[in-house]
């Protein structure tokens, strides 16, 4: 469960800096940004509360 958090913020991380990557001169895709965050919160709150 510990790596399965950890490998939720990762993704979420991930997301969000491919898409800025990919449209560096504007602002990135919000769906993605807002997907990014949901996944790094999951992971987030997963290993603080729930493995405490």
């Amino acid at each position: 469960m510990y790596y399965g958090a950890k490998g939720l913020e990762l993704l979420g991380m991930t997301m969000i800096g491919i898409g800025f990557i990919i449209k560096f001169p504007q602002l990135m895709d919000p769906k993605l940004l807002l997907a990014g965050i949901v996944c790094f919160v999951a992971g987030w709150v997963i290993e603080k509360y729930i493995l405490q």
